[in-house]
């Protein structure tokens, strides 16, 4: 395959600026589908990118986009929408995937991000292609 194109940027929801870093199959390639990485309490968008998910995703044809969660990694200045441990609203992480236009994505989703990706699958009317978690926290709370 044809290299890979990444990208960072900040995209702005419900008021909060959020970082993200992004990966996609090079040279014009066909994309398969989007993939939404997410991060624990002690990790960032930049642990996708050090273990190099995002290139092997890009690589494979997925456009993958990981994003620094509200009060953490490079989106620290971001107010989150619930205390860590609560279910944040289901509509956040909607309107992440709106404003990246990720179409459904499938979405991984390891610990403290539970607490933003469930609320999200249960929400009526959810767009998700697909759901990866790993240990996330709020599963008491659903």
């Amino acid at each position: 395959m044809a290299g890979v194109d990444q990208h960072e940027g900040t995209i702005k929801v419900q008021g909060q600026n959020l970082f993200f870093r992004e990966t996609r199959p090079g040279s014009g390639q066909p994309v398969r589908f989007s993939v939404l990485l997410l991060h624990g309490i002690r990790f960032s968008s930049e642990t996708w990118q050090n273990l190099g998910t995002l290139q092997r995703l890009a690589e494979a044809g997925y456009r993958a986009v990981a994003i620094d969660l509200p009060g953490l990694g490079r989106s620290k200045e971001a107010a989150a929408p619930a205390p860590i441990g609560e279910p944040a609203p289901g509509s956040f992480l909607a309107a992440v995937v709106d404003t990246l236009e990720l179409g459904p994505p499938v979405v991984i989703s390891p610990s403290l991000s539970g607490m933003y990706s469930l609320p999200f699958l249960v929400a009526p009317g959810s767009q998700l292609r697909g759901f990866v978690p790993v240990a996330p926290i709020c599963t008491d709370k659903i």
